[in-house]
């Protein structure tokens, strides 16, 4: 007991961990305002005007990843506030072009095809305008992580999430666009009073490239060249299920499987997203201190695994139970497609922060090749499950078994980037297996 009280205060001490469970904490309650919102809105928005809005807003998020060029990560690298502020008017600058370029193609698409409906007139014209926005508050948290200012970042995300539930509630009388506009409102709002705040973010009032964003353009020409191909293959790989699962088995089979993909992935999104961003800044201050970098990383991945390998190991064994005890008889099947998924969404929280690494080292080019072959193999592992072997067992098996082993491959290359000793790895992972692991399974065969 006193080495692990011992061991827990040296994690508080931490500013690195402190870091973690304060954006965490932003992170979580950023995604609690939503849920509690939502009790208000599914009672004055109808499920035609959440499905419209759904379309929309994943078209929009779409267009902001090929927005400003990945040129946002390219800020987290930068060494001085003035290398950062030339970084972020480059990325903002692209941001204009290409939505510009994008409404001026919705106004054709409008003209030629004869959209009269004002509000599907107003859907098509809030496009561009949320990607634009969308993208530009990424440029300023990526702007935040790089300088450390992890509270003020937490509070850019409870405060967005806030305004939107109040502004979509608001636009209640609008239903066809109300969730679409509010979304929208809430993005510019945020990025205006936050960009106040922020020096690399104030207008250098030029319209044109300068010649230092043209410079840093050509230094961090891999993000755009190969980070947003990545990107979509990784975001097209992510809604594989949802595009194949409905077409082989239906909505029904579709509902049980997101069911449970969505309660189990929430927690790691939200550990993933709050390590991965503080990671990120404390690799590239550490870039050059290969023994620091190694440590760290290896630290981190060690606390990692022991936060996450009970929870994931029991859902892996008792899903099926778990789900039919708290949901009831009706989600059982869920429960056991929880138990394929629970391997695969282990090693996404355990890797997914520390593959950041890929980005400070600027590995795009092979990311990019990681996301094309996990996409390739997960269809074909989604197409085996539904064309050849007629089974959503099989389908959600081999894409969950693929991503598994995607994640384990990108884990040793992220690892090894970072400097950590494949020795090291191996005896800590061989040892947690023995005491945790072995036990559970055993407890799991003799119930």
């Amino acid at each position: 007991m006193p080495a692990l009280r011992e061991s827990i205060n040296k994690v508080f001490q931490s500013e690195f961990y402190r870091n973690i469970l304060s954006l965490f904490s932003g992170m979580f309650l950023a995604r609690l305002f939503p849920a509690l919102f939502a009790l208000i809105i599914v009672r004055i928005y109808s499920p035609e005007n959440f499905g419209l809005f759904v379309l929309y807003i994943t078209i929009a998020s779409t267009l902001s990843i090929i927005s400003t060029g990945k040129y946002e990560n390219a800020i987290i690298l930068a060494e001085t506030k003035t290398e950062k502020r030339h970084i972020f008017w480059l990325a903002q600058k692209i941001n204009v072009l290409v939505n510009v370029v994008a409404a001026l193609g919705i106004f054709v698409y409008i003209l030629v095809e004869g959209v009269e409906l004002i509000t599907s007139v107003l859907q098509l014209v809030l496009i561009p305008l949320y990607s634009f926005f969308f993208a530009a508050v990424q440029l300023l948290r990526n702007v935040l992580i790089s300088n450390k200012q992890f509270k003020k970042l937490s509070f850019l995300e409870i405060t967005r999430s806030l305004t939107t539930g109040i502004l979509q509630c608001l636009f209640f009388a609008f239903p066809e666009t109300g969730l679409f506009m509010g979304a929208f409102l809430a993005q510019l709002l945020i990025y205006f009073v936050y960009a106040r705040m922020i020096p690399e973010a104030q207008w250098n009032r030029k319209f044109l490239f300068t010649k230092e964003e043209r410079n840093y353009g050509r230094r961090y020409i891999n993000f755009p060249k190969f980070s947003v191909a990545s990107e979509i293959f990784n975001f097209l790989s992510s809604q594989l299920p949802v595009f194949l699962i409905k077409p082989f088995f239906g909505s029904t089979i579709l509902g049980l499987y997101s069911f449970p993909h969505r309660y189990v992935s929430t927690p790691v999104q939200l550990l993933s997203t709050s390590v991965s961003r503080v990671y990120i800044q404390k690799a590239r201050s550490l870039k050059n201190n290969v023994s620091d970098l190694s440590r760290l990383t290896f630290s981190l991945f060690k606390k990692q695994f022991l936060i996450g390998i009970i929870p994931f190991t029991v859902m892996t064994l008792w899903g099926q139970a778990i789900f039919r005890v708290v949901f009831g008889a009706e989600w059982e099947f869920s429960g056991f497609l929880a138990q394929l998924i629970a391997p695969w969404l282990f090693v996404v929280m355990l890797i997914s922060p520390l593959s950041a690494i890929m980005i400070v080292m600027e590995k795009q080019k092979i990311s990019m090749f990681f996301n094309i072959l996990l996409m390739a193999f997960r269809i074909a592992g989604l197409l085996i499950g539904g064309i050849i072997l007629k089974d959503i067992s099989w389908a959600i098996g081999l894409y969950s078994f693929t991503g598994f082993v995607f994640f384990v491959a990108l884990g040793a290359y992220s690892l090894k980037l970072a400097g950590v000793k494949p020795g090291d790895i191996m005896k800590f992972v061989f040892k947690i297996l023995i005491v945790i692991l072995l036990p559970l399974i055993l407890l799991r065969i003799w119930m």
